[in-house]
């Protein structure tokens, strides 16, 4: 490996733990501000939840399944140094959506106001597909492809933390149902072209070759 490549990759390692650490503190802030409710039988947030609370227990064990695991599938180490390992993970986070996903359109048939219907059907559905996609690759041994999918894949995931942390905004808070909508569907879209720039990167900006050309040898003197 030459010098560029190595930077190359030390900087996409110090990047990851960056990123994930960010999405660590988004998970603490979430399960702080949104979800502290589920350790209070009392909270005023069970007069909305009661109509649906039997759901969100196989809803919310499938999301945090693939929202935990899901991070640990991009991890380099365990994907070269204990493979068999990775493609446990993988099952169980393929199995995570296919429950997590139905349920939320479920629970939203059920208990959203109709303007969110829609964004629900929308996201749960793309993420099934995108998980899907990237079964079906690794099937056929397309590794890159793969790749790719669980990526997009994983990356629908985490609307689930980005809407609550900007709703958390008190200047969108303060808009209700509107910023929700609003929201829901910016963090959608945004979520898709970043991923997708991500990935074709190196398609639009090339990594600079090295200079192979031999360089001119001195004459020896006489």
């Amino acid at each position: 490996m030459n010098v560029q490549a190595a930077q190359e990759t030390r900087t996409r390692s110090d990047a990851k733990y960056v990123l994930f650490a960010v999405l660590g503190l988004m998970g603490l802030f979430v399960l702080w501000n949104n979800e502290r409710f589920f350790l209070n039988p009392q909270a005023p947030e069970w007069e909305h939840y009661n109509p649906i609370r039997w759901q969100l227990i196989p809803h919310g064990l499938g999301g945090t399944i693939a929202l935990l695991l899901g991070a640990m599938q991009f991890s380099t180490r365990l994907r070269h140094q204990y493979i068999h390992l990775h493609r446990r993970i993988g099952k169980v986070y393929i199995a995570g959506t296919f429950v997590a996903a139905p349920v939320a359109i479920w629970m939203a048939f059920i208990n959203s106001p109709w303007f969110l219907v829609p964004f629900t059907v929308v996201q749960a559905t793309t993420w099934m597909l995108f998980t899907f996609f990237a079964y079906m690759c690794i099937r056929r041994g397309a590794v890159t492809a793969h790749r790719e999918w669980m990526t997009r894949s994983y990356a629908i995931v985490l609307i689930f933390l980005e809407g609550r942390v900007l709703m958390a905004i008190p200047a969108l808070a303060h808009h209700g149902m509107d910023a929700v909508v609003l929201v829901n569907w910016a963090c959608f879209a945004v979520t898709l072209v970043v991923v997708e720039s991500f990935l074709r990167w190196r398609e639009v900006f090339p990594a600079r070759q090295p200079n192979t050309r031999l360089q001119p040898t001195a004459r020896a003197g006489f």
